[in-house]
């Protein structure tokens, strides 16, 4: 997958970091913000989810959205050619769609449209089914989006109804435009118009569009059903939780490493070595050459902000592309670097940006060789 994250921080450091005094990367308890259903009995006691696909659908297009789930969890997911056998049960319908969390009803049944093909759909209707809501019905979603009811079919507002505090739980995570579980702006409209609009421009084109579970929707399954309460780990700090496949160390963010995510890693050698930069009233310009697993930090004063061009200037051949996750890097600007940013890819544009903050920050997973970005930065 070729992904990019970049993070902008301001420190300068060549090698490993230290992150207990990076004052964006928080180390306080966790409180309640993530919508997950509160009540047990909406939750599955299975690790193993045995599932069937109705031959009428794709059933490589099921298998690879619960590959994913599966990579991030401690869940697994078996199929069965029986009906009655199964848990889950991924059947044709209009629409992607199932109800919240565990019913009377087993097999769960899980609608797929026949003649839309949408991994990232997949992921979130199975989220869905084992009790994690859609991101904009969060309680605080009137901040970050506005909901159009006259657009919406009459028979599907209940897909967009917000969830009150006693019926679900939450966790210190924002609101996160590109969580798997965000609808698209069309999604349920009457004709064309739009039902959900974002107040953030920046991310207006990439709701609905996630094909990964990105790092807090795994963290909100994981602390529902990956949760080893028995076995000892470290106290994991900056955002980071007990690994599910590892359960005596800490899952961290990508960018983070030491056995309580308390460092930031270097670089590999594929990339420019220097990842922490400081932005000053003067601006400031350099050109970062990026490959895979890297990271760049720039931070300015407390009180103020970072303003950023980007551009890319290699690949020479630049042209009109869909900016998603296999082909651009993000960038995050918001108070949480677990929140996912706004991707950006060699598509002959340039991207402004001003932080939210202090700092803007971008991480690479995957990147093809011999890209090499400029960014012109100062302090606002």
């Amino acid at each position: 997958m070729i992904s990019f994250i970049l993070i902008i921080i301001f420190f300068e450091i060549s090698h490993i970091f230290t992150v207990s005094n990076i004052s964006f990367i928080s180390n306080y308890d966790e409180r309640k913000k993530r919508e997950i259903l509160r009540h047990s009995q909406f939750a599955w006691k299975e690790k193993e989810i045995m599932y069937y696909v109705d031959p009428m659908l794709n059933h490589m297009e099921v298998k690879v959205a619960l590959s994913r789930i599966a990579k991030e969890t401690c869940l697994t997911f078996v199929q069965t050619q029986e009906y009655r056998e199964s848990l889950f049960s991924y059947i044709p319908g209009r629409y992607f769609e199932t109800n919240l969390g565990k019913g009377r009803e087993i097999p769960h049944k899980i609608f797929l449209p026949l003649r839309a093909h949408d991994i990232g759909r997949i992921i979130r209707e199975t989220l869905r089914a084992f009790g994690i809501d859609y991101e904009h019905n969060r309680r605080d979603r009137d901040k970050y989006i506005t909901v159009s009811p006259r657009h919406i079919l009459s028979d599907y507002r209940k897909y967009f109804e917000k969830k009150h505090s006693t019926v679900t739980i939450t966790y210190d995570i924002e609101y996160d435009f590109r969580s798997v579980m965000h609808f698209s702006p069309y999604e349920y409209t009457k004709k064309t118009g739009k039902v959900l609009h974002s107040k953030d421009k920046l991310m207006s084109q990439f709701i609905g569009k996630s094909q990964y579970l990105t790092f807090n929707d795994a963290k909100l399954l994981n602390n529902k059903y990956c949760s080893f309460l028995r076995i000892q780990h470290p106290v994991c700090r900056n955002k980071g939780y007990q690994n599910p496949r590892n359960p005596t160390t800490c899952k961290c963010l990508p960018f983070l490493i030491g056995n309580q995510c308390e460092h930031i890693g270097p670089n590999n050698i594929q990339c420019t070595q220097r990842n922490i930069y400081s932005a000053m009233y003067i601006i400031s310009v350099k050109r970062l050459r990026l490959g895979p697993n890297c990271a760049y930090f720039i931070r300015s004063h407390p009180r103020l902000k970072v303003s950023m061009e980007l551009r890319f200037l290699t690949p020479r051949v630049q042209r009109p592309i869909e900016c998603n996750e296999d082909n651009s890097i993000e960038v995050k600007y918001r108070n949480d670097l677990t929140v996912s940013g706004t991707l950006f890819c060699p598509n002959g544009k340039k991207l402004y940006i001003k932080s939210k903050q202090n700092h803007i920050s971008i991480v690479t997973n995957s990147i093809q060789d011999n890209y090499i970005l400029n960014i012109a930065y100062v302090q606002a």
